[in-house]
């Protein structure tokens, strides 16, 4: 790893609060993962998890999450409030904690909207975890190989993770990288190459959390891994 990275391992280790674990959010992960393929397993489904898009896959995790957390799906990014709503980027997931959903800014509160008494206040967004959440395949249905295995793991997750840097009204938030791909040596080989590259674009992120599930092989994917990195807010 470069010294770069190294160095931002350790202004993160200081700056990050410890209202998330990532350590846990990361088993809740693999914990989701894994559940939905021994649920396929028991089908004897034909096709796998390798076969969902990417918003299927978030549609998957944020129900599954839902039992540890609250969680919100397409939420904007609360410093583009007042923009026209197609300009607004999204983030794929955001985690409060259990009981008190967050606070959006879709429409101004009603009477509804307030909390019963005794209850505890709706988390803001400043104490959520945001998550951008991105899926890299190996290989394509029929076995054949993704042309762009490789892009995936680089520009638009640069991008999105440059987004959530840049939000005064975000403190805490990570990358989920689901990936797809035949062995743990191929794995590790790419999550170096990745961190790489976030080095050499200045994207500032903590050290990784991964959970891999073994899942059944039908288009070459033997393995599915949820690896999560925090990221720095500057």
């Amino acid at each position: 790893m470069t010294s770069r990275h190294g160095a931002a391992h350790a202004i993160l280790a200081f700056a990050m609060s410890l209202q998330w674990d990532f350590s846990t959010v990361a088993d809740r992960l693999g914990e989701a993962l894994a559940a939905a393929e021994a649920e396929l397993r028991l089908e004897q489904a034909v096709y796998g998890l390798d076969v969902r898009d990417e918003r299927a896959l978030h549609a998957l995790l944020a129900e599954r999450l839902s039992s540890s957390y609250e969680v919100a799906r397409e939420v904007h990014y609360p410093s583009s409030k007042g923009r026209k709503l197609t300009h607004r980027p999204r983030c794929d997931l955001v985690l409060t904690p259990k009981g008190r959903p967050l606070v959006l800014d879709r429409a101004a509160p009603t009477l509804f909207d307030l909390p019963r008494a005794g209850a505890p206040p709706p988390c803001e967004p400043s104490d959520a975890l945001w998550l951008e959440v991105k899926v890299a395949y190996q290989f394509r249905e029929g076995g054949r190989r993704h042309s762009g295995y490789g892009a995936q793991w680089r520009q638009a997750v640069v991008e999105d993770l440059r987004k959530m840097e840049a939000d005064a009204l975000i403190r805490e938030a990570g990358l989920v990288l689901i990936v797809f791909n035949e062995s743990a040596d191929i794995l590790q080989k790419d999550l170096q190459l990745f961190e790489d590259v976030l080095a050499r674009k200045e994207v500032l992120a903590g050290f990784r959390q991964v959970r891999s599930v073994p899942i059944t092989e039908r288009i070459g994917h033997r393995l599915c891994t949820a690896a999560v990195w925090p990221t720095l807010q500057r």
